[in-house]
């Protein structure tokens, strides 16, 4: 290899993503966008390819339970074809509750008392 320094370089780059990646928290995934987008793909189930160019506000939420999500907005223009001026709002509100893990669902799903599944949460266990 001709410049095994930027290699390694690269590589630890590389390393660093994969670790954030595969520990990341997805509890919720929220993917906001304002402008122009493209997207390219393929739907496997009618066996076509699909490209789409898009300008706009896009939200994407995939989300877990207690979860809210409020997107607002607004969209005004004035004046003629030469001269047009056009203006946008938005908002987002998220509100995101407390969120439980699988051994906390089991243990309602076994039966245990508020206090035994609060104490679990908290990590008092008993």
């Amino acid at each position: 290899m001709k410049h095994p320094k930027r290699a390694k370089i690269l590589f630890l780059f590389i390393d660093l993503a994969a670790i954030f990646g595969l520990t990341a928290c997805g509890h919720n995934a929220i993917q906001y966008s304002d402008g122009i987008g493209v997207n390219a793909g393929f739907d496997p189930e009618h066996l076509t390819a699909n490209f789409t160019l898009r300008y706009g506000k896009i939200l994407s939420v995939a989300s877990r339970d207690m979860f809210e999500l409020e997107m607002t907005g607004d969209a005004t223009g004035t004046g003629e074809a030469a001269q047009s001026s056009a203006q946008t709002s938005s908002g987002i509100k998220i509100k995101i509750g407390r969120q439980i893990n699988g051994a906390a669902r089991d243990l309602i799903e076994a039966g245990a008392t508020a206090e035994q599944i609060h104490a679990m949460l908290n990590g008092n266990q008993e």
